[in-house]
């Protein structure tokens, strides 16, 4: 059982990208930075729903602004994963494995920028009770972030090495695109934002597809709250995922 309950976050976890963690409650990232000296603390949850199997996810990221293009970020989780059968059952809750990552925003046009995002997943998640993958992995993801004042589209290449498990693909691949509007200072909707992912249960051939509408409300400069919700594209991806945060910013300039 407890093979299972990895297995189904390993596939099922389409709730975020496999190679990274956009601003909440996207999937894309986008191309900005913080500035220097600048903190933006994202306090991320989702609850996922597929079959018998319900999964919470708190992801607190905190990102800093190292110089104006280059930001260090590090993002922790915990997980509560309970899965129902006919006739058994399963939990397991606790930490899950961390991911710590540089950003680099290295080209700037008047059309177009575009960064990179990459870093390592730290194993602090259990293997044993199934929340974490027992060894370090790493990933990396190209971000292009485009258009107007009132409306930006972003769109992510993106790539892990996952760990070597027979039953797991090794390599596992990431698209994704966003389009977000600014409605007015106080509102930014998410219209779409489509991403499809490497299946990493090498027993499936089908890749997760799934798309997310939401929407981020700033209550006063340097505070959001935001909701989001997901459905899947394919039956390979989880068949639905709600999605809740607030994000904090201080300090630079």
């Amino acid at each position: 059982m407890r093979r299972r309950v990895f297995k189904t976050l390993s596939a099922g976890l389409i709730c975020a990208p496999l190679v990274g963690h956009a601003a909440h409650p996207l999937i894309s990232e986008d191309a900005a930075t913080q500035g220097k000296g600048a903190f933006e603390l994202e306090i991320g949850n989702s609850w996922m729903k597929d079959a018998g199997t319900r999964t919470y996810e708190l992801g607190p990221q905190l990102s800093y602004g190292v110089t104006p293009q280059i930001d260090a970020i590090l993002r922790p989780t915990w997980l509560d994963v309970r899965i129902s059968g006919d006739a058994s059952s399963d939990r397991s809750r606790g930490a899950g494995d961390t991911a710590v990552d540089v950003k680099w925003r290295f080209l700037e046009t008047d059309a177009v920028n575009f960064a990179l995002r990459a870093g390592l997943n730290a194993p602090t998640g259990n293997t044993q009770r199934g929340l974490g993958a027992g060894k370090p992995t790493y990933h990396g993801v190209l971000v292009a972030s485009f258009g107007s004042q009132s409306l930006a589209v972003h769109a992510n290449l993106g790539y892990t090495r996952n760990r070597a498990d027979p039953s797991e693909r090794r390599d596992l691949y990431h698209a994704s695109t966003a389009v977000v509007w600014t409605a007015n200072p106080s509102w930014k909707l998410l219209l779409a934002d489509v991403a499809v992912d490497t299946n990493p249960d090498r027993s499936s051939g089908a890749w997760p597809a799934v798309w997310r509408i939401g929407a981020i409300y700033t209550v006063r400069k340097g505070f959001d709250l935001d909701v989001g919700t997901q459905a899947r594209l394919n039956r390979a991806a989880p068949s639905h995922v709600v999605l809740a945060g607030v994000t904090m910013r201080w300090g630079g300039p």
